[in-house]
């Protein structure tokens, strides 16, 4: 194949891999008069959405090498240098493939950003509905006071976050609830439920529940079941709510064909990417109410976009209007804005619409603010590296062990760590019936930052694995990796079997000595399938962060690399604090930790400064 541009022009494709690689060719190819900065933009608004990124920030990468910008290399980085933003923009609008929003090109410039036109589509049509919906008023105060008193104990002196967040639910069709682990997210679900029951009347609502994961649902069921709450509803994975059509990215249930729902509340929404996202906002029927919960610190969604970040935005506290009303159905006083009224006025344009739908669930009932998993998430999150690290290096009884470095290449070190995981792992291993191993498989977990190299999963699952056999825990037959208490995580969606995205399952012989992979059901109960008819899966020793979330454990250790990577951030070490329940444990190096508190994850999007102007 004839490699594009044609010899004798300017090639930077080799800076690109794969989906980018072709585009800057695709490029070079449709417009040859445009130049190598058009064809490079373009390359760099496709890897940015593979990298997260719902579109190219021109000021971020204005004037840096190429190099640096396609993630090869450090700013000092020799090469071709990108323009100015000025520059570059005016270049780019002199190209046919880029255009104004209001256009049909393949590339849209906005206010400094690049995007690819379905991403701009999608953050704008996200935009437009999430402020339409934060616009639409429910029941009002008066009509939430008694049913919410009734759910609700007298608040004492601290405010009842859980019960401003019901309050949110009722008074409003667009409800946003954040809260870190522990903080009763599902608690307050609960009672939201029977509160909108009860101020519906005679006339039940319909009310769904959904989750991004198949994990993430089961969980929410779960919590649901233990808490006694019979409450008739089923949680389910977002693109079962929707209707997948298999090998399709569209779904049944869509903007012409809404979902039959006066409710639906979705949890785990800091795992929704921007297309999921604005595809489920879309198929909600107009003056439907919509819930979303989660966690803003978290990481981000593996797919394009941070849209519950995005979307809650900073802390400014509720307009004096709104608090007055939410004082009125709780009967207690709420923190409002601050702001004189004048100054709301005058400050109106700056605030964040959707404050006013938004609840923050600040006291951890899991974690105590002076027990040690908190105290390190705390640190953490304010990027307070030297307060980390001393909470790692105290130990002892506060609910985190040492940090520990690893070499991979140190045979000590090696051994150390597979001296720990064996010990970790022995119940799971021993485990003689499907309850047991399924119960063992809650109570540890090793995760990683990245899923390739030294530290990454695959490597640690098979190191584990073939050391485990070299020792005679687990037995191999040829080439196949199954063996009895094997842990597997589904890494696609299979509707026929039940088993989606982030299900965690384990191997063990059944009565009659048949290899069968065992998963909990979300009414308590498990099932068991055949391993050569198991969907897409890996082995789950270890996991990546992103796949644990929705997931908790009773203990946690945490592998880093020796030296820093772009891939540890303080989301990510904060997701994975998180996931514990009891202990948490960090092997890695000491300079890796400290960047990484100290490194924010960066999600380029134009979707928080959209809902801010109400440009769409």
């Amino acid at each position: 194949m004839t490699k594009i541009p044609a010899p004798g022009r300017p090639d930077h494709s080799d800076h690109f891999d794969g989906l980018s690689r072709h585009y800057y060719r695709l490029f070079s190819r449709l417009t040859p008069e445009d130049g190598e900065l058009i064809w490079i933009s373009g390359a760099l608004a496709v890897q940015s959405v593979l990298d997260g990124h719902s579109c190219l920030s021109l000021s971020h990468y204005a004037e840096r090498p190429l190099l640096a910008a396609a993630g090869e290399g450090q700013d000092e980085s020799p090469g071709y240098r990108l323009p100015g933003a000025g520059d570059w923009q005016a270049a780019l609008m002199a190209s046919r493939l880029v255009g104004p929003p209001e256009g049909e090109t393949a590339l849209v410039l906005d206010q400094g950003r690049l995007y690819l036109r379905r991403y701009f589509d999608y953050e704008a049509r996200l935009a437009g509905e999430i402020r339409r919906r934060a616009a639409l008023a429910g029941h009002p105060p008066e009509r939430v006071t008694g049913p919410l008193a009734e759910l609700f104990p007298a608040p004492g002196d601290e405010t009842d976050w859980q019960m401003v967040a019901a309050a949110i639910a009722a008074m409003k069709r667009l409800c946003l609830i954040s809260g870190g682990p522990g903080t009763g997210k599902t608690h307050t679900v609960i009672r939201i439920i029977k509160l909108l029951r009860r101020l519906a009347g005679e006339e039940r609502p319909r009310i769904a529940l959904a989750a991004p994961t198949g994990k993430a649902a089961s969980r929410l069921q779960e919590a649901m079941r233990l808490s006694g709450a019979e409450e008739g509803l089923t949680a389910q994975t977002i693109h079962r709510l929707l209707g997948a059509i298999r090998h399709s990215p569209y779904f049944r249930h869509h903007r012409e064909h809404r979902l039959p729902l006066d409710v639906l509340i979705v949890d785990e929404v800091s795992m929704v990417d921007l297309a999921l996202m604005t595809k489920l906002v879309e198929a909600m029927p107009d003056e439907g109410r919509l819930i979303l919960l989660g966690d803003q610190d978290q990481l981000s969604s593996v797919e394009a976009g941070r849209v519950l970040a995005d979307l809650c935005g900073e802390d400014q506290g509720y307009s004096p209007e709104f608090a007055a009303q939410l004082e009125i159905a709780t009967g207690a006083w709420v923190p409002g804005s601050g702001l004189g009224t004048q100054a709301h006025q005058d400050n109106r344009r700056e605030r964040n619409p959707l404050g006013d739908c938004l609840a923050r669930l600040r006291k951890s009932y899991r974690f105590e603010s002076g027990g040690g998993i908190g105290r390190l998430a705390a640190a953490v999150l304010a990027g307070d590296a030297e307060l980390a690290t001393n909470c790692l290096a105290a130990g002892g009884e506060t609910g985190i062990s040492p940090p520990a470095a690893v070499g991979w290449g140190r045979r000590t070190d090696e051994e150390r760590l597979a001296a720990r995981l064996i010990k970790a792992y022995a119940p799971l291993l021993a485990a003689q019936k499907p309850e047991t191993a399924l119960q063992a498989l809650g109570t540890f977990q090793v995760l990683c930052s990245h899923r390739q190299g030294p530290c990454g999963t695959l490597t640690v699952n098979r190191w584990l694995t073939e050391t485990l056999a070299r020792r005679g825990l687990i037995r191999l037959t040829g080439d196949s990796e199954w063996h009895p208490g094997r842990p597997v995580i589904v890494t696609g969606n299979h509707y026929d079997l039940r088993l989606f995205n982030g299900d965690l399952g384990v191997a063990l012989a059944d009565d009659a000595g048949e290899l069968k992979v065992y998963f909990p059901s979300p009414d308590g109960g498990l099932r068991a399938i055949s391993p050569g008819r198991m969907p897409a899966h890996e082995t789950a020793f270890a996991l990546t962060v992103h796949k644990s979330q929705g997931s908790e454990f009773d203990e946690v250790l945490l592998l880093l690399p020796e030296q820093p990577s772009p891939l540890v951030s303080r989301e990510l070490i904060y997701t994975a604090i998180t996931r514990a329940r009891r202990r948490f444990e960090l092997w890695g190096g000491a300079e890796t930790v400290v960047c990484g508190v100290r490194a924010r994850s960066e999600r380029h999007t134009g979707l928080s400064a959209r809902l801010m102007t109400g440009n769409t």
